[in-house]
C-alpha cells in the first residue's frame, strides 16, 4: 500500500475545477478518492491517487499551469498542526526548518530538506516525493512551490518572496503564471526542486511568534507522531536551535521536551557517538556562522541569539569554532562578497 497525504490538499480542488468546466466528483470517483474528504479534519487520501488525479486535471481540462492555480486556494492551514510550529517559530528559516522536520505528519511520501550543497549564507531547501516519478509529479511539484511561496508571505510578509524556484520538469505554463504564482526567477529542467532564501529573507524575525506555544506544539508532535528513521540527535539539534535565543538550551531543557531523563537522553546520545552538549555546540556554531552573515545583526544581538549573556562569551567561541573574533570573521565574509562581486 501506497502512502497518504492530508486531505487538506483537497482545498481548492473542486472550486477549480469548476471554474475550467469540469466536474470534479468525476475525478474524485475516478480515482477514487472519497467525496467530502477535504471537510473531515484529520483525514488521509491516497498520494498515488492525488497525484495522478492532478496530472489527469490538468491534462483533460487543458490546464498546464494547474498546480499552480491550485496552489493559490491554500496557504500554510493545509499543514494542520505543523502549521502552529511554524508560526511561531522564531524566524523564516526556523520555520522552513520546522517544516521540513514535520513534513512526515502531512506525508510519509513528501521529504523537504537542506540541499547538501547549500551552507553559505543564502540557504536552498530540495522538496522530494518518494513515491511516483515525472511527468506525473510535475502538477504536485508545481502546486508544492506555490504552496511555499504563500507560507513564506505568511511568515515573512507580503513582500517576501524566494530569491529562486527550481524544477526538475521542462517548463509547463505560460511565463506569466510562474511570475503570478512564484514572483521570483524560475528555472526548470535542473537536478532538483526547491526554493533557496537569501539570508536576509531566512534571518527575518516572525511576528507574534510565541515561544511557549512552539514548544507545545513540538511536544505534541513528536508525542503523537512518530518521525521515520529520526536519530535522536537529530532531534535534540532542532530542539537546540529553537532554544538558544532563549538563554535555556541545556541538557535538562531539551530531555523535559523530550519527555527523558537527562541521563537516559545521555546514554542514548552516546549510542549514537555523542553527546548532548556536542549538539548543541554544533548547532550554536551553525547559527553563529548563519547570523554573522548578516551585517544588519550586531554583535550583542548574535551574542543574544547564541543565548549568551555577554559579548565576550561570543568572542571566546568564535576564536575557538573560527580562529578569529567575530568582527574579523565578518570582515573576512564582507571581503568575500566583494571579491565575487555579490
Amino acid at each position: 500500500m501506497g502512502s497518504l497525504i492530508r486531505a487538506t490538499v483537497l482545498w481548492g480542488y473542486r472550486e477549480l475545477v469548476h471554474q475550467l468546466g469540469g466536474d470534479a466528483n468525476q475525478f474524485l470517483s475516478t480515482y477514487g478518492i472519497p467525496r467530502g474528504a477535504d471537510a473531515q479534519e484529520g483525514a488521509f487520501i491516497s498520494f498515488d491517487a492525488y497525484i495522478h488525479m492532478l496530472a489527469a486535471s490538468a491534462d483533460e481540462l487543458s490546464c498546464p499551469d494547474f498546480g499552480l492555480r491550485l496552489s493559490k486556494w491554500r496557504g500554510l492551514d493545509v499543514l494542520g498542526p505543523i502549521a502552529v510550529v511554524a508560526r511561531n517559530a522564531r524566524t523564516v528559516l526556523d520555520a522552513v526548518d520546522a517544516i521540513a522536520r514535520y513534513l512526515y505528519v502531512h506525508s510519509p511520501a513528501l521529504r523537504l530538506a537542506r540541499a547538501p550543497w547549500s551552507t553559505g549564507p543564502d540557504v536552498a531547501f530540495v522538496l522530494e516525493a518518494t513515491e511516483c516519478e515525472l511527468p506525473e509529479l510535475a502538477q504536485g511539484y508545481e502546486v508544492g512551490m506555490g504552496l511555499a511561496m504563500r507560507i513564506i508571505q505568511t511568515l515573512g510578509g507580503p513582500g517576501a518572496v524566494p530569491a529562486s524556484v527550481s524544477f526538475l520538469h521542462a517548463q509547463m505554463g505560460a511565463d506569466e503564471a510562474y511570475q503570478e504564482a512564484l514572483g521570483c526567477p524560475v528555472q526548470f529542467s535542473q537536478t532538483w526542486c526547491g526554493f533557496e532564501l537569501s539570508a536576509a529573507l531566512a534571518a527575518t524575525a516572525i511576528e507574534g511568534a510565541d515561544t511557549a506555544t512552539r514548544r507545545i506544539a513540538r511536544k505534541y508532535l513528536d508525542s503523537r507522531y512518530l518521525p521515520p528513521m529520526a536519530p535522536l540527535s537529530q532531534r535534540v539539534a532542532d530542539l537546540a536551535g529553537n532554544l538558544l535565543p532563549t538563554g535555556q538550551c541545556s541538557v535538562e531543557v531539551i530531555a523535559s521536551d523530550l519527555a527523558m531523563h537527562p541521563r537516559t537522553l545521555q546514554r542514548r546520545l552516546a549510542e549514537e557517538g555523542t553527546s548532548c552538549q556536542q549538539v548543541i555546540e554544533q548547532e550554536r556554531r551553525a547559527h553563529a556562522g548563519r547570523y554573522l552573515a548578516e551585517p544588519d545583526l550586531t554583535l550583542g544581538h548574535v551574542a543574544g541569539l547564541l543565548g549568551y549573556s555577554e559579548q565576550s562569551a561570543l568572542n571566546r567561541s568564535c576564536r575557538r569554532w573560527f580562529g578569529m573574533t567575530p568582527r574579523q570573521y565578518r570582515a573576512g565574509l564582507r571581503t568575500q562578497r566583494l571579491r565575487s562581486g555579490a
